[in-house]
């Protein structure tokens, strides 16, 4: 059977009638086509929500490059599909598949969950049932892929267990390619004992949990006991894997750059791993212990390799808590240099209060500047001290105020609620300290103007956390004291976002649930639940419904307070805490007592190093003794005086420059039809950074990269002639530049024709001035009836169409627009319909306009959803742009 017929078929019609259809093509820059055939393992990556967020996420991208360096082993994408496009799916019998080679799910070895956070639960089921995979691991043939999951929720799982066949817990840079290798012997000995010989196997690595191999156990009033093993391998706590360098692990080079926007559409480069900040409430600082830097020099060589791989010109330099790598100084200056004239921004994601340093955020800013946020997490200082936050009132009106010195005008400050112990004088508190950063403004500024958001969320207690015993509020108590905070803010200023309490309390039953709540879910997913992180989506009807079907308490799991010392159904899958650690912490919580970072301090006595083997890798004292040898060694700075700086800028004047510019004829191709004609601009400059051609940008604010293109193209059109005219601050071949280009744009994109333009030239937008159009339709009927319905529309006085768009309505007399008659043929087939639109700087009409407009008014006899739109020219004054 020949590949494409192996490949899951997407008519036209299905990707013109859904929202971002490019969420479904694939063939992004980087993204790895494997032979199917050779792969003796092949996995299908998947994060069970949309695209944007999927492809925004680091852990599946590493374990997405490592498993595709083998070349035995094939990995490859699969996100959730939107609404719309589910509905296409069902309707017409698609079963989900894979980005890279459009297989079905089904026919993979495996199918990997990462899984962020219990409301995407719902999403994990539902993509079982599009894939055609029985929901439960019970039901599973011996054919189907073994269905594992991964992730922070792994220290959790149970509510979940029911559905997958094992989880990893932990970090899986390693134990992924243990898995792949467990899977490649058993299938070349002839797959003894089935799908549980090879569970079996997974007994003997480390990190594995097979659901299957347990039972839960309870008592007669219904409480959880133990979980009993069933099998004499199967151990009674599984730890987490964890890498113990983060310089020799493999990580990403070659990340995917998507065709459309995304969550996060820029480079992560992962400073360390882990956090021992010890907030109390904060799971994954308890997750990723202990914290592991990577050395500058290495972090070094991954950015320029990133870098050199995308065309990005963002980088984010990610951790938990990414202002306390302990050479982020350094690295920041060396970063800097590395780039300097590329117009590369740098930004940190997580900034503490405490180890913030606005001279930093100055510099890496100088690029593009943008709001600052901070995480005060609660408005009193006694609150903030339960949590262990550890950072003062004080620090962040430091903080703010030398970032308003700096220009800063827009700040964000996070807060949670419902925290243990918290009053309504903390929830006012709130109040009080945005509206003292407001009135710092004021002061330092000597006006208004400043914009601070408050953000808060709802608490969530989390297993492996001090506050894990802890009862979480109810719905009626969230929305109470989300309305005395609203009442308290009364500044303009000060805009208020917070969470949907209803949506954290169904969070907060599965954060803490055991086996029991599988039929729920299921259930919940009967009634409809998807995509329940989503707001608009969410309905916690459907979730109260199902525990009432199910016969299930939900306020056993969410609002009861758990006795210290009793089973907790979690205790299995272990990040290697002592829960002596948690108790203490959790009774210091009580006290408002902190405790000290482990990292720079002494050991505070959580066991994860001991437990697993595992140390503490910071290089600060390394850090600190090179910085006092630079210094000793350095010679004294003497600053330039102001008068003499104005001396040198008057001797000095800054040049203007010389800017040369290039027009090319590019095409846009059935590849990129349906990526937007924003995203194939952004494409475009992506490549010519790849291309490391010496492109020319704006002065001001935002620098930005001087390309324009000419008249925007419709999304789902193909185009053989697309002019972009750009400006480079050297002077090339047009031969050099074109070569170049060609090698790092995708397909799809090819460099038809480029030249030099000279002298004084129109702008592409203001000099066309005329496009051409041919539409293909599949087309079985008679002939005749087109020609008629055609005639009918080029002889008729008007024929208006009625534009709608989210935010207006217009209408556009289409035979304004026409430059010559309509014309069709019969071929192959095939109509085959030629439009001569007329473009005016106003805009124009759209082919498939006045195709549906025909069908409408004229009888035209075809599905205008099924044709096929390519521009074939773009014109002024009759003379195609590129000979302009």
């Amino acid at each position: 059977m020949e590949e494409w017929e192996e490949m899951v078929q997407l008519d036209h019609s299905i990707l013109q009638s859904v929202l971002k259809p490019a969420r479904y093509t694939g063939g992004e820059w980087n993204a790895v086509r494997k032979d199917w055939d050779a792969a003796a393992c092949r996995f299908a990556l998947a994060l069970p929500d949309v695209y944007e967020v999927g492809m925004s996420n680091l852990g599946l991208a590493i374990l997405y490059e490592i498993l595709n360096r083998r070349a035995d082993i094939l990995a490859e994408r699969v996100y959730a599909p939107w609404v719309d496009m589910e509905e296409k799916m069902r309707e017409k019998g698609i079963p989900l598949f894979s980005l890279e080679s459009r297989r079905e799910i089904h026919t993979f070895d495996f199918l990997g969950f990462s899984l962020q956070y219990e409301m995407i639960y719902s999403n994990v089921l539902n993509m079982l049932d599009l894939a055609g995979i029985p929901l439960y691991a019970s039901a599973r043939g011996e054919d189907a892929p073994f269905i594992v999951g991964g992730g922070p929720c792994v220290y959790n799982i149970e509510p979940i267990a029911d559905f997958f066949d094992f989880f990893v817990i932990g970090e899986g840079e390693e134990v992924i390619l243990e898995i792949a290798d467990a899977f490649i012997t058993w299938r070349t000995a002839g797959r003894p004992g089935g799908r549980r010989g090879f569970l079996t196997r997974l007994l003997d690595v480390d990190g594995i949990y097979v659901p299957s191999f347990y039972e839960p156990q309870y008592d007669a009033a219904g409480n959880f006991t133990e979980l009993r093993p069933l099998h004499p391998g199967a151990r009674p706590v599984i730890y987490k894997r964890v890498v113990k360098d983060m310089d020799d692990v493999m990580s990403v080079e070659h990340p995917i750059v998507p065709y459309m926007d995304i969550v996060h559409n820029r480079l992560m480069l992962d400073l360390f791993r882990g956090c021992s900040r010890g907030c109390r409430f904060c799971q994954a600082g308890i997750a990723y212990r202990p914290a592991r830097e990577r050395t500058e020099a290495c972090l070094r060589r991954m950015a320029h390799g990133l870098t050199e791989a995308t065309g990005y010109d963002e980088m984010s330099l990610t951790s938990l808590s990414s202002a306390d790598y302990s050479c982020l100084g350094r690295l920041v200056d060396d970063l800097m240099d590395d780039y300097r004239g590329e117009q590369i921004s740098f930004s940190l994601p997580s900034l503490r209060i405490d180890s913030f340093s606005i001279d930093l955020a100055h510099k890496m800013q100088q690029v593009r500047k943008s709001g600052l946020t901070f995480a005060p997490e609660a408005g009193t200082q006694r609150l903030r001290d339960v949590i262990n936050k550890g950072v003062t009132e004080e620090n962040l009106i430091e903080a703010c105020g030398a970032a308003f010195r700096h220009g800063w005008k827009q700040v964000k400050l996070y807060f949670m609620m419902g925290l243990p112990t918290e009053t309504d004088e903390d929830i006012i508190g709130i109040a009080r300290l945005a509206k003292r950063v407001v009135d710092l403004y004021t002061e330092i500024r000597g006006r208004r103007g400043v914009k601070v958001t408050v953000s808060v969320s709802c608490f969530v207690p989390k297993p492996y956390t001090p506050f894990q015993w802890f009862g979480q509020l109810s719905i009626e108590e969230f929305q109470r004291r989300q309305q005395l905070l609203k009442e308290h803010i009364t500044d303009r200023s000060i805009s208020f976002h917070y969470h949907d309490a209803r949506l954290s309390v169904i969070e907060g039953v599965f954060a803490r649930g055991d086996r029991r709540l599988a039929p729920a879910l299921y259930e919940a997913w009967r009634n409809g639940a998807k995509f329940d992180g989503w707001s608009d989506l969410f309905d916690d009807a459907r979730y109260f419904a199902a525990f009432e079907t199910c016969g299930i308490d939900w306020t056993y799991f969410s609002r009861r307070t758990r006795t210290i010392g009793e089973p907790l159904p979690w205790a299995h899958t272990s990040p290697g805490v002592l829960e002596r650690f948690l108790r203490q912490e959790w009774q210091k919580a009580l006290a408002a007592s902190l405790t000290v970072d482990c990292r720079r301090t002494h050991c505070t006595g959580c066991g994860i190093c001991p437990t697993l083997g595992v140390d503490i890798v910071d290089y600060a004292a390394v850090e600190q003794q090179r910085t006092a040898e630079e210094v000793q060694a350095a010679p004294a700075e003497v600053l330039p005086t102001a008068a003499q700086t104005d001396e040198t800028n008057v001797k000095n004047p800054p040049q203007e420059r010389t800017l040369t510019t290039y027009r090319g004829l590019i095409t846009k191709g059935e590849e990129l039809r349906y990526v937007s004609h924003l995203d194939y601009a952004n494409l475009f400059v992506r490549a010519c950074r790849r291309a490391h051609l010496p492109m020319a940008y704006s002065e001001g604010f935002n620098p930005h990269m001087k390309v324009a293109f000419a008249s925007a193209l419709s999304l789902g059109a193909a185009s053989d002639a697309e002019y972009v005219d750009f400006e480079m601050t050297e002077v090339l071949p047009a031969a050099e530049v074109m070569t170049r280009l060609r090698r790092h744009l995708p397909v799809g994109a090819d460099m038809i024709r480029l030249r030099m333009l000279e002298g004084k030239h129109k702008a592409l937008m203001a000099d066309v001035d005329e496009a051409r159009y041919r539409i293909a339709v599949a087309y079985a009927g008679d002939a005749a009836l087109v020609e008629e319905s055609v005639r009918r529309y080029n002889e008729a006085e008007t024929a208006v169409w009625h534009r709608v768009t989210p935010k207006k309505k217009r209408e556009i007399e289409t035979k304004a627009f026409l430059k010559s008659p309509v014309t069709v043929r019969l071929e192959d087939g095939r109509l085959i319909f030629w439009m001569n639109l007329v473009v005016t700087p106003a805009g124009s009409v759209k082919p498939i306009e006045i195709l549906t407009l025909m069908a409408r008014d004229f009888d035209l006899p075809i599905d205008p959803g099924e044709a096929y739109v390519t521009r074939i020219g773009l014109f002024s004054e009759g003379r195609a742009l590129i000979d302009r």
